[in-house]
């Protein structure tokens, strides 16, 4: 909270949640709004836009209601913001697309709706966003190919439906992608294992995805979380897992896969047991066959999960 460091007689720049220029010239100018978490509520005035060289703006978990004016980002005074934080408002509406002009990261919680614009994707300054958690709908484009310098993306929890399209493997400096609980579907491209080469967190779980898991994937060497959970994969656990020698969390519980999790696999999440490592397979026995679908061996799973969906720790 503020305290008495807000609207105080002293200069702005020494307001609590208030950054300023470093450069002479800007020394006196606002380039950070960070206010999160102060029970603000009311509408986002689009008069911030006045603040020429604002670089940040957070303004995360208030009470924001209101949809996102557009003209925040296109007045006159040529706003450059390149970091913004509204997660957990209440805001409404659509995103409109001119908010990404500038952007390196934008994200949200809110109760967002519409589909992601179009003008988002030829931003090519966008390196991370978070959409999480709103009632987004809709596809991803092919033009995410276009995204340079994308490093991040999270739609998870939105009703974002359609195939996963071949052109994300263009985007090659992602690092984590997070697409869970949302209405995709389909087999997933092979450019997603053999381009995206920096990949180091990848969760698809609770979708509709189906086929086979590409022995590719063991292409991902810097991997450390894989979530496939919950899915429609058949199949088997390809060997070339065992190329991911930085993987911590591993769930592949909720498909239909069968066979054995590979050896070297199996050992290394035994040597770290006790530390934050997750193995989850559905390795309890069938109810019918009394066999599980998938063989830990030598218990290295750190929880089984049945054809119910219920899970135990190991």
């Amino acid at each position: 909270m503020w305290g008495d460091r807000w609207l105080s007689a002293s200069h702005e720049c020494h307001w609590a949640g208030i950054t300023c220029g470093t450069a002479k010239s800007e020394e006196k100018r606002i380039s950070g709004l960070l206010l999160s978490s102060n029970q603000l509520n009311g509408p986002l005035p689009w008069e911030i836009s006045q603040l020429a060289q604002l670089k940040r703006l957070g303004l995360s978990y208030n009470m924001l209601t209101g949809t996102l004016p557009p003209r925040l980002f296109w007045s006159d005074y040529s706003l450059s913001v390149e970091h913004l934080n509204l997660i957990g408002n209440r805001l409404t509406g659509t995103i409109p697309g001119e908010w990404f002009v500038n952007l390196h990261e934008g994200n949200g919680r809110n109760v967002l709706i519409g589909s992601l614009p179009m003008d988002l994707f030829y931003q090519s300054s966008l390196g991370i966003l978070r959409v999480e958690d709103n009632q987004i709908t809709g596809t991803i484009p092919t033009e995410i190919g276009l995204l340079a310098n994308f490093s991040q993306i999270d739609v998870s929890g939105n009703s974002i439906s359609g195939f996963l399209p071949s052109e994300i493997g263009l985007a090659k400096g992602l690092t984590g992608i997070n697409l869970h609980a949302t209405n995709m579907q389909g087999t997933l491209p092979e450019e997603l294992y053999t381009e995206l080469n920096h990949l180091r967190r990848l969760y698809l779980n609770g979708c509709s995805f189906s086929g086979t898991i590409s022995s590719s994937l063991g292409l991902l060497t810097n991997l450390a979380g894989l979530n496939l959970a919950n899915n429609h994969f058949h199949g088997t656990i390809p060997n070339e897992f065992e190329a991911l020698t930085g993987l911590s969390q591993l769930l592949v519980n909720g498909n239909k896969l069968s066979g054995t999790v590979p050896v070297s696999v199996c050992q290394r999440f035994v040597y770290f047991r006790g530390k934050e490592v997750l193995l989850v397979a559905d390795c309890l026995p069938n109810t019918e066959t009394g066999v599980p679908p998938i063989n830990c061996g030598d218990d290295c799973c750190t929880s089984c999960c049945g054809e119910t969906g219920v899970c135990l720790a190991n």
